[in-house]
């Protein structure tokens, strides 16, 4: 190798570990307010590292007195048994042959203190970690959730951060504790005797070898590892919430393969992170025993004491473990920078939609939305979901919004709850630009009943409740009397006690839609969207929803979307959307008299065509499921 490579490998090197070290400080900034229990258990850490150097001169001084002969012959203990209990002198073979003991037994107890708090300090800060990341991940806009896989978010959450516990605890307690034992263990050794040290420690920088090589092989397969275990909860969370259509389409197996390949895979790559990091030990236990066999070399050669020996030959054992447990140290380390990594990538993202510095919150609503020529794109998107809106809703009043799948009817629900910016123009409430006011005051007036009805796998009461957290019992029970729910509920096995199971699989289509409007009702904002709020629901549920509806919105703003144009007659103004633009505005009677792309729509619908609409609609028109 050049000059010029190895300068290039050592800087390789160096830079890895500035780099790594970087997560480390900023977790370790975590552990600041219980600094007075972590610097505690690096104390004790410490105090049990001093301990055990120390061990190998107790021991030579020990050895010492009873071989050579500061401590009488044991058989005179038998004609003076006195002796034994002569108290407590400095020269008593009771109390000498108790240093050990009692060495250990402090070491004992101040590694156990070491533990304890380490362990104390490292669980608070994945606690406090796992929750700034819970709630940095739910206050991401809904572009992060897009992207994101939800098994993802799960994995770091749930595992990444309990590797965050190692960094806290074994590279915590051992980057002070081990280094200390070894540099006390040879301080030690080298007063003892310089020589037996020196021959003795010889081999120390072979151990490097197999720390390096086995290392490097760790990293990679811990990197594979976390890829496999990411793997395993993407399927789980996606067979779980996909369980419905699995079943449907007969998919089992299929969603069983798919795990068991991650779960191979995670278990293949931590079997070769096992072998990598439990390879090292025996590599330096060997050289370490080669060391031993030197060290015995040079006593019989140098005709030492045997209480020198013991000392010694103890010394060079209780160096040979820390060295031990620091090259694993390595592996370890590289093991959790990955998920710590990980972790902090999520914690410094910033989301698309974000309060202003000096935002405000929301005066009680009038209900006004005005859209000023407000064009949209999703990230992920090649053309424009609404393009060049300009719209006003009016206060008070019911807006229905019409259109073929994919017109923009979801993306302006979405863009009034702030849930995306416009890529260009403005949406404004009462004359606020949103970006002016918090999320918060704005998504607290606002009601919501979306296609897709989430309940939670809890009590119908808390289902309800979730609208407004602090109802009262009446309130409940009155929404769900307004949303016709309260004679279904009070047929469950435990009325409104009744847990309903995963998004509240247990209940019927219907049903789970009536809970969605008794919750939204219970809100009382004074804007209420509705996304094909009565799409679950027969002929005549349907009829006393809209009937619930009709009192719900009475002097509130609605906006509602239904591809079931029957559900919409009664609005006030109905917006037929085409591609991203406005197409028509106006009541059901005056798009009906205008024969345009509504009338098409609506004959379409309920399969009434005349001459004049047959020949205008388009092929592609008729082709068009409005679903």
């Amino acid at each position: 190798m050049s000059k010029a490579e190895g300068a290039k490998v050592k800087l390789s090197f160096w830079e890895t570990m500035r780099t790594g070290w970087r997560p480390y400080k900023r977790l370790y900034g975590y552990a600041v307010p219980y600094r007075f229990r972590f610097l505690v258990g690096l104390g004790l850490g410490t105090a049990a590292g001093l301990l055990t150097s120390a061990l190998p001169a107790t021991v030579y001084w020990v050895a010492n007195f009873v071989f050579h002969g500061a401590a009488p012959n044991p058989k005179t203990f038998y004609s003076h048994p006195e002796m034994i209990n002569a108290g407590p002198k400095l020269g008593s073979v009771v109390w000498v042959c108790l240093a050990i003991p009692l060495v250990m037994t402090v070491r004992s107890l101040c590694a156990y203190g070491n533990a304890y708090y380490m362990n104390w300090v490292s669980n608070r800060v994945v606690n406090d970690v796992r929750n700034q990341l819970f709630a940095k991940v739910m206050h991401h806009s809904m572009d992060f959730f897009n992207r994101m896989q939800a098994g993802y978010l799960m994995s770091r959450i749930a595992s990444d951060t309990r590797s965050l516990q190692q960094a806290l605890t074994s590279v915590s307690s051992d980057v002070f504790k081990q280094p200390i034992t070894i540099i006390g263990a040879i301080a030690v050794l080298l007063w003892m005797d310089w020589k037996f040290t020196i021959v003795s420690l010889v081999l120390f920088p072979i151990c490097i070898i197999p720390i390096r090589i086995f290392g490097k092989r760790a990293r990679q397969a811990t990197q594979r590892e976390q890829k496999g275990g990411v793997l395993m909860s993407v399927t789980m969370q996606e067979s779980f919430a996909g369980i419905r259509v699995i079943k449907s389409f007969a998919r089992e197996d299929q969603q069983e393969r798919a795990f068991r390949r991650g779960s191979q895979q995670s278990f293949s790559q931590s079997m070769r992170t096992v072998k990598a990091t439990e390879a090292v030990g025996p590599l330096v236990e060997i050289i370490a025993s080669i060391g031993v066999g030197l060290a015995l070399w040079y006593v019989y050669a140098t005709n030492l004491s045997a209480g020198r020996f013991f000392g010694l030959i103890s010394g060079i054992f209780i160096i040979y473990d820390p060295i031990k447990t620091l090259s694993k140290l390595h592996i370890v380390m590289q093991r959790s920078l990955g998920a710590t990594t990980a972790i902090f990538a999520i914690l410094d993202s910033r989301p698309a939609v974000e309060d202003a510095p000096n935002a405000i919150d929301l005066p009680p609503s009038r209900g006004q939305i005005d859209f000023e020529n407000v064009t949209f794109r999703y990230s992920t998107g090649v053309t424009d979901a609404v393009r060049n809106i300009d719209l006003r809703i009016e206060p008070g009043k019911t807006y229905a919004l019409v259109g073929a799948s994919g017109a923009g009817k979801s993306t302006i629900l979405s863009l009034i709850l702030r849930l995306y910016d416009p890529t260009s123009g403005r949406v404004k409430i009462d004359n606020h630009d949103l970006r002016s006011l918090t999320q918060k005051s704005l998504r607290a007036q606002i009601g919501l009943v979306t296609q897709e009805t989430f309940l939670f796998h809890d009590t119908i009461f808390k289902n309800i409740q979730f609208g407004r957290m602090g109802a009262s019992t009446e309130e409940v029970y009155a929404a769900a009397q307004t949303a016709y729910a309260h004679d279904f509920i009070i047929t469950q096995p435990d009325g409104y006690d009744t847990v309903i199971g995963d998004k509240g699989c247990l209940l019927s289509g219907g049903q789970q839609q009536r809970l969605a409007i008794a919750r939204a009702l219970l809100k009382n904002a004074p804007i209420l969207l509705l996304d094909e709020a009565t799409s679950s629901l027969d002929t005549e549920s349907e009829k006393q929803i809209q009937r619930a509806l009709e009192k719900l919105a009475a002097g509130r703003t609605v906006i509602a979307i239904a591809h079931r144009l029957s559900t919409i007659l009664s609005a006030d103004q109905i917006v037929v959307l085409d591609q991203g633009q406005i197409k028509e505005i106006g009541s059901h009677s005056e798009l009906i008299e205008k024969s345009g792309y509504y009338r098409r729509l609506y004959d379409l619908q309920f399969n009434q065509t005349t001459p004049e609409t047959e020949a205008a609609a388009e092929p592609d028109v008729l082709a068009e499921e409005l679903v």
